[in-house]
């Protein structure tokens, strides 16, 4: 047991990790148990301060959009890479899938990247374009749905070899991780970096994590992994709703 443990202390804690991190981005809109807002606070004091310090070894300090951003970013790749370590130690039951350089340096990978980069671009244009942006004004369901069905298409292409439930599940997974960090608010210091620079450096660092993910991860347990994240964020939301009903998740 001792062996296993080890072997998958990188991959909890990225799930850990990336639940916390979704669960911080929800804490102004969800009315949390008051040891759940705890917990998030804890994690938030420990981390957030990490990853911007991370970040500013380079000179720059970016949104807190795109800290989260990051953050779920690096985690995502610590189960990637977590989950290959797992694999590895399985013996016969392992996955079998090996990691190569071509897996990440293809033509797939390269549409899925641009298919990323076009979304990234559609995002940005209308702070330079102001007739772009008055047109997303007038149809921003439009907007919406092309920018979702772009990102999908992106994870899906990238994703391409794994088994289609597989990368449905991560792509809807995703989609639902990047709404979530629309509501981030957890700021350290002002950032010295325009929004859009911002977010072009979570972009690089979202790319960086798909690479990680398509070159190392095993699908069946790195998608099972991401599960387990949602499913984490779901259930302590639920718990927190047992217990501000005053309602005790044991028999008493």
């Amino acid at each position: 047991m001792i062996q296993t443990f080890k072997h998958s202390v990188l991959t909890w804690l990225g799930i850990l990790g990336g639940a916390l991190t979704l669960l911080s981005n929800l804490q102004d809109i969800l009315d949390l148990a008051k040891w759940a807002d705890w917990l998030i606070q804890k994690w938030t004091e420990l981390v957030t301060p990490i990853v911007s310090g991370l970040i500013e070894l380079f000179g720059v300090r970016v949104s807190v959009d795109a800290t989260s951003m990051i953050a779920m970013a690096l985690f995502v790749s610590f189960i990637a890479v977590g989950a290959r370590i797992e694999n590895e130690f399985k013996g016969v039951a392992r996955e079998a899938w090996s990691v190569r350089w071509n897996k990440v340096f293809n033509r797939r990978v390269l549409v899925a990247t641009a298919l990323y980069l076009l979304l990234g671009a559609l995002i940005t244009l209308p702070a330079f374009v102001p007739q772009v942006a008055q047109l997303y004004g007038r149809f921003p369901y439009t907007f919406l749905g092309v920018c979702y069905v772009l990102y999908c298409g992106s994870i899906v292409i990238g994703l391409r070899g794994w088994p289609v439930w597989a990368s449905l599940v991560v792509a809807v997974s995703m989609v639902g991780f990047s709404f979530v960090f629309g509501y981030s608010a957890h700021q350290t210091a002002p950032p010295n970096v325009s929004e859009t620079a911002s977010t072009a450096i979570a972009a690089l660092c979202a790319i960086a994590c798909g690479f990680i993910v398509v070159g190392m991860a095993p699908p069946l347990v790195f998608t099972k992994r991401v599960i387990f994240m949602v499913v984490g964020v779901v259930s302590v939301v639920g718990l927190s709703e047992l217990s501000r009903w005053g309602i005790s998740a044991t028999p008493r």
